[in-house]
């Protein structure tokens, strides 16, 4: 079709609608030359676009190194790195977990030394293979290996600041404290003793969970209630020392190296007169002394102590099991249990067991006699006093110390079932001696001799096994006895014999 320009007006042949203009007007409005840049022009586009051509053939450059040796495919760079950062948690996670309330206390229970050793030992592994991995980001490996040392080094500081503002906030001291359900106050007269009255406490503080330091003043001290009160507070606390100082009108009391991290000992401190400073988390107590509360001079005579048909003998008694002098307290223990009086029972029992709630271990000659005592007076069934016997029994065996019988068959009678492993084995040692105790427990034995019987190659334990077998034992143990009927020893086989024949008839 022709068609008419729009520009010049000539006709043309076009091959499709809506075409306006000519070929010819075409060509020459695109024929017109385009404009150019000056050399200053050229030189700002190339300075513009400069730092993004080098950036670019920078990367390409790392890239084709990373493609050329294959580190592009691997991931070895990237477990490595985790492997670095998950050693690193794991350790963080144990500091985190620690804590004495939680019952944690892997860590809480060493020195801040300690924990540091602990600390740099994952956390300079972990540092290591962080910045060796081979990634692509190396300086932020770097920056991550020095980040994971710096949380090793300090990670026991953070532990130690979060545990003593624990400490801090449970010790927060009011004027009252619970003991046994009773208040014990805590008068405002401020403290008598300056810091430097207290530089010999201060000066054995040492940084610790393991045990802990107290320093407590006691006015009113003469030389003979210094030694006896020195003695019980080293005692009552379990300190592995404890010396006396002079201060003001009394004594500074400096018990050290007492197990455990430091607690309130307000209440135990209230038995020897009145409060009149408490800083719990400091460790510093000062106590106005009562002579008449801590019991210290006995109010009875020694006719009234040692005569069971006086009228005041157990009240004399019962107030001298109070006192803090161990020997005191031993000798009314031991005329309790001689005398095995027939009054007032109960408060003879109670009281020799919050007696024995007190620590004895540096006491053995006292706490044996406590414990002869309340065995005496103990009820029929009594779970408190099998308690204290069975914790001693186990400590004076631990010792290989001697134990009286009378306790010994007190627990056969409470927890026979606890008993029968020791016995049995004190009765190999010895059979002559613990053959009464043996026979006690009966045909509970039974199965633990057995098991004796078919290990040992004793030949006096084997005759002896069998013997006791043959008066105590049930038709359960023929299996295990029959074998002895051809042993090699003629008096064995006679033993054997004799003990199938007694349970056979049973």
């Amino acid at each position: 079709m022709e068609i008419e320009c729009c520009k010049c007006g000539r006709k043309f042949s076009a091959t499709r609608e809506g075409v306006t203009v000519c070929p010819e007007c075409l060509r020459q409005e695109f024929a017109a030359a385009a404009p150019r840049l000056n050399d200053s022009e050229r030189a700002a586009l190339a300075a513009e676009y400069a730092p993004s051509i080098k950036r670019q053939t920078a990367r390409a450059a790392a890239m084709g190194q990373v493609y050329a040796s294959g580190h592009a495919f691997s991931v070895a760079g990237t477990l490595r790195l985790s492997l670095g950062l998950g050693i690193f948690l794991v350790c963080a996670f144990i500091f985190l977990i620690s804590d004495k309330d939680s019952g944690v206390t892997f860590l809480t229970d060493d020195d801040i030394a300690t924990q540091r050793i602990f600390s740099m030992v994952f956390c300079s592994v972990a540092a290591v293979i962080i910045a060796t991995a081979p990634v692509y980001f190396k300086k932020l490996a770097y920056a991550l290996s020095a980040c994971v040392l710096l949380m090793g080094w300090f990670m026991p500081n953070m532990l130690a600041a979060a545990m003593e503002a624990d400490k801090e906030e449970k010790l927060a001291a009011g004027s009252a404290h619970l003991v046994s359900g009773e208040q014990v106050q805590v008068s405002s007269e401020g403290p008598v003793l300056t810091d430097a009255d207290l530089q010999v406490f201060y000066s054995q503080k040492t940084i610790s969970h393991r045990i802990s330091h107290y320093a407590i003043y006691m006015d009113k001290q003469d030389s003979r209630s210094r030694e006896i009160m020195r003695d019980a507070l080293g005692r009552l606390l379990q300190a592995e020392y404890t010396r006396a100082y002079s201060r003001a009108n009394g004594a500074l009391y400096v018990c050290s190296n007492v197990p455990g991290e430091r607690r309130n000992i307000s209440a135990l401190l209230s038995r020897f007169g009145s409060l009149t400073y408490a800083a719990p988390e400091k460790g510093v107590y000062e106590v106005n002394f009562d002579i008449d509360k801590a019991n210290l001079v006995s109010q009875y005579s020694s006719d009234v102590l040692t005569s069971p048909m006086h009228a005041s003998y157990v009240t004399a008694n019962l107030s001298e099991l109070r006192c803090f002098d161990p020997i005191r307290v031993r000798m009314s223990a031991r005329s309790l249990a001689s005398s095995n009086v027939q009054v007032l029972r109960g408060e003879i029992r109670q009281t020799l067991l919050e007696v024995l709630n007190d620590p004895w271990a540096s006491e053995p000659d006292t706490y044996a006699a406590l414990i002869d005592a309340v065995v005496v007076y103990s009820e029929e069934v009594d779970k408190e006093a099998t308690q204290h016997c069975l914790k001693y029994f186990q400590a004076r065996r631990a010792l290989k110390r001697d134990v009286n019988k009378n306790v010994i068959r007190f627990l056969i009678m409470q927890t026979p079932d606890t008993m029968v492993s020791p016995i049995v084995e004190l009765w190999s040692e010895n059979s002559v001696e613990w053959g009464e105790m043996l026979n006690l427990l009966g045909f509970r034995a039974q199965p633990l001799l057995i098991s004796k019987l078919k290990t040992t190659d004793n030949i006096r334990l084997i005759g002896a096994i069998l013997k006791y077998i043959e008066k105590n034992g049930t038709k359960e143990a023929l299996p295990a006895i029959e074998p002895f009927l051809d042993f090699s020893d003629s008096i064995i086989r006679h033993s054997a014999r004799s003990a199938v024949n007694a349970l056979q008839s049973r």
